[in-house]
Parts: structure tokens; sequence; C-alpha cells
């Protein structure tokens, strides 16, 4: 089975606090991430490891040895990813189903929506099935006109089940191009994200090793 990013699989990052927050990045984060003290803050881990192990990377002072144009590259790939990670969660905000931002799984909001499940939203979503899924529509109605036979009750409440179900199923995989882009600006953000972090990493073991 091919890979393919529903709904679903997003709204684990996209629902989340800190890709909300990421969001004014693109606004903001110009005059956070480009300033003096957050520079700072990026090479302080470098700083540590010349002073503990007073490494031969180390310049006079105690400070790596770290050039200009090295942080800058850091602190626009932290820049460059945090855009990315925002502009995904943007497009999940935009364009995710209300349906799936609120409900974890089918099963939730199968169990949530069945107790006010009434005729004129059982109207409007069976217009769209019938639409886009008439086979599995037909499916279910043929399943509960052969069990209404036995037990109407029973039957009817199956098949509330079965139409949540299909919907959520159908709003899950809505928007294909936009759940791709989502899913791959995240991947890029991430990736941007750890890069300069192993860079670092790097750069602190070999600091320690020389040392």
């Amino acid at each position: 089975m091919l890979f393919d990013p529903t709904w679903e699989l997003l709204r684990s990052f996209g629902n989340s606090k800190f890709a909300r927050l990421t969001i004014f990045v693109p606004i903001f984060g110009y005059f956070i991430i480009f300033n003096d003290a957050f520079v700072s803050l990026l090479s302080s881990s470098m700083e540590w490891a010349c002073l503990a192990f007073g490494s031969s990377a180390c310049s006079d002072d105690g400070i790596a040895n770290l050039d200009d144009e090295f942080m800058l590259r850091k602190v626009i790939n932290i820049y460059v990813a945090l855009s990315a990670i925002a502009l995904s969660t943007a497009v999940f905000q935009a364009l995710c189903p209300h349906e799936i931002k609120k409900f974890w799984h089918v099963e939730n909001y199968v169990a949530e929506n069945t107790k006010i499940f009434h005729h004129e939203f059982n109207r409007r979503i069976r217009e769209v099935l019938d639409t886009n899924l008439p086979d599995d529509v037909s499916r279910i109605q043929d399943r509960y006109n052969r069990d209404k036979l036995d037990n109407r009750s029973k039957a009817s409440e199956m098949y509330d089940r079965d139409i949540l179900a299909l919907w959520f199923g159908f709003q899950n995989e809505r928007f294909e191009i936009s759940r791709w882009l989502c899913f791959l600006l995240f991947c890029f953000g991430v990736a941007f994200l750890i890069y300069p972090t192993l860079v670092v990493f790097v750069k602190v073991c070999g600091i320690i090793l020389v040392g």
C-alpha cells in the first residue's frame, strides 16, 4: 500500500501548540532570531565545551572558533525551518476538515455524533457521499434494508454509525495536494531544524576529542 498522509496523521502535529506558535515566526521571527542574544545562545554549547575541556580548537579567550558566516548559516537554517513548519501549520488549519481537527479517531467521532445524528445532517452528508462514494453508500443502504426486517432499531443505529464512519473517512482524504504540501513542508522544516543541531553537536564532539 502506498503511503498517503491523511489529515488524521497530519493532525498529530498540526494541532499541537508548538505548531500553532510557529505561525508567528515568518512575521516576528526576524526580530527574535536575527539578534545577538539568540546567536549567543546558539554558540553557548561550544563555549561550554571550550571552557570545560580547554580544547585546542578554541581561541585564546576560550570561545570556539566560530566565524560570522557559520553562525549566520545556522540562524538562517532555524528561521527557514520554523517558517516551513509555520506554512505547513497554516495549510493544516485552513484546509483540514473540522471533524478531523476535533476528533483523534473515527471511533471517537462516531461515538460522539451518533448521539446527535439527525435527519437534516444525514440528508446533507448523504448528498455529498452519494456523489463521491456511491458504491459505499449503496452497500450501507442495502445492509440497512436487509437488517431492518429483523430489528429496525438496531439497523438504524448501525446505519448511523456506518454513514458517520464513511463521512469521517471521506473528510480524512480530502484535498490531496494540500495534504501532501502540508506533509512535505513539515518534513522539510524538521530536517532543516535538525541539521544545525547536528552540526553543532559534531563541532562540540570535535572540541572534546581534540582537547
